[in-house]
């Protein structure tokens, strides 16, 4: 019951559904998912573990705001996870993982083509997971795990920031290199992708929330 119930509010806090800011009362939550506070609280420590609430001693529990740096710290580390498990996975690779792989990354382009983030960030994670379980590295696949919902919550938030071209180009270079077996390849596109093209989206989701009006405190 906890599990189904975690999952279930973090799902509601990726997409948005639950908004930063917005306060989560353990009776209100339990009568909405029909169960008791019990699963609900325990549920809110997970996602606190996450980052994804805020849990105020003795006052309240609330969606966690967006930090942009968080964000950009997020994507930088997953990054770096997945370009450090392509020099081990790439030389383990047999013919069925290529497959595999070429098959998650036709989803990733599909994706891109038809400017759906969410479904673009799903693709990413599940790459980044099958090359850590080519490796046999359950930490990295931990850590990308970890770092999902996080990332996919801002992007979420931040559909009109991304650049698909871009996107589009980067996902091409790593779908060249990974089917030839090119680690150094690979890698180079992961580079540009990580250090280049997504900060670039951060850079202008907070440029547009500074143009963002912001009402008076007592409006």
């Amino acid at each position: 019951m906890s599990d189904d119930v975690y999952e279930r509010l973090r799902e509601a806090i990726v997409t948005g559904e639950l908004r930063p800011g917005e306060r989560l009362r353990d009776h209100e939550l339990a009568d909405a998912l029909g169960t008791s506070k019990t699963p609900v609280r325990h549920a809110l420590d997970r996602l606190a573990e996450l980052g994804l609430v805020d849990m105020q001693r003795n006052r309240f529990t609330r969606v966690a705001p967006i930090d942009l740096d968080d964000v950009r710290d997020a994507i930088a580390l997953f990054g770096d996870v997945w370009i450090g498990s392509v020099r081990h996975a790439t030389p383990l690779m047999g013919d069925d993982d290529v497959t595999y792989l070429s098959e998650l990354l036709e989803d990733m382009t599909s994706a891109v083509d038809a400017s759906d983030v969410a479904a673009f960030s799903a693709a990413l994670r599940t790459i980044a997971v099958a090359y850590a379980r080519i490796e046999g590295n359950a930490t990295r696949s931990n850590v990308i795990e970890f770092l999902g919902p996080q990332i996919r919550r801002f992007s979420a938030q931040a559909r009109g920031d991304f650049d698909f071209a871009a996107l589009r180009s980067s996902t091409a270079g790593i779908g060249l290199a990974m089917t030839q077996r090119d680690a150094v390849g690979t890698r180079a596109a992961l580079i540009t992708l990580f250090d280049t093209v997504l900060p670039a989206v951060i850079d202008r989701a907070e440029e547009r929330s500074r143009h963002v009006d912001v009402p008076p405190a007592d409006a």
